[in-house]
């Protein structure tokens, strides 16, 4: 399925503040990719909690600092917003419930897509994850909508 969204992710990057900002093309190409096919899943199964790589998180957070669009986008598309559980593996036991999401996920990821779901990138963002792992980021969010974006 193919949504076509009011945000330029490729403008939106290289005016931001934050490390995509500094990838290169090809590495915003897929990065944004990613974010497509993390959305895939999403919408497979709305319900099912869902982990983002540290490269899909940096390009949500670029979606959504264009609040209206974002809004209007998924209220367009879906009838509600994809909702965001920031900081999820941060608190008091949940961690292993972050790394039960993000191995579900990662399954998921290689049993549609055909391929891992982290892989090493030239920046190596993921090793700045809070707990200093390669691949998950700081959270697992449940989600309800896909959106994606067009090129």
């Amino acid at each position: 399925m193919t949504i076509i969204l009011s945000v330029d992710l490729h403008n939106a990057a290289r005016r931001s503040d934050g490390d995509p900002s500094t990838w290169s093309d090809d590495e915003l190409t897929r990065a944004i990719c990613r974010y497509h096919r993390f959305l895939e899943l999403v919408a497979e199964d709305p319900n099912r909690p869902i982990a983002p790589t540290r490269d899909i998180d940096e390009v949500w957070h670029l979606h959504m600092l264009s609040p209206r669009a974002y809004f209007e986008d998924c209220q367009q598309l879906f009838g509600e917003i994809l909702d965001h559980d920031g900081g999820f593996g941060k608190g008091e036991g949940e961690l292993p419930q972050l790394l039960s999401t993000f191995e579900d996920t990662a399954a998921r990821w290689q049993a549609k897509f055909g391929e891992p779901y982290v892989q090493q990138t030239k920046h190596e963002d993921m090793k700045n994850c809070w707990h200093d792992c390669q691949g998950r980021c700081w959270h697992a969010c449940k989600s309800n909508v896909e959106v994606t974006q067009a090129k």
